[in-house]
């Protein structure tokens, strides 16, 4: 692989890490100013249509959903803190290669 494409990819990584953490800061402020209709259309639109496939699969591993929109809020929370976890892990092995 090219180094431009390597570096290509590495920003993209730190773009969504960066979006992710972006996403759990709007959850945090919608809760916290006790916005829970805002928030629960939040979880329900916005971010369901960008984490569609990987919010499916983190779901389909969960046995006890939750119902209620503070239950919703908190699952979303955990769902994005391992989809980051996956991104920075990604970003690592990506920057050890890049060096070598």
């Amino acid at each position: 692989m090219n180094k431009q494409v390597e570096e290509d990819k590495k920003a993209k990584l730190l773009k969504e890490v960066a979006d992710i953490k972006h996403e759990q800061e709007h959850i945090k402020s919608l809760w916290k100013d006790n916005k829970m209709q805002e928030l629960n259309d939040y979880l329900q639109g916005e971010l369901t249509q960008k984490h569609f496939i990987e919010k499916t699969l983190y779901n389909m591993v969960n046995f006890n959903m939750p119902i209620t929109v503070e239950g919703n809020a908190k699952n979303a929370f955990d769902f994005l803190e391992v989809l980051k976890r996956e991104k920075e892990a990604e970003l690592v092995k990506e920057t050890l290669n890049f060096d070598k």
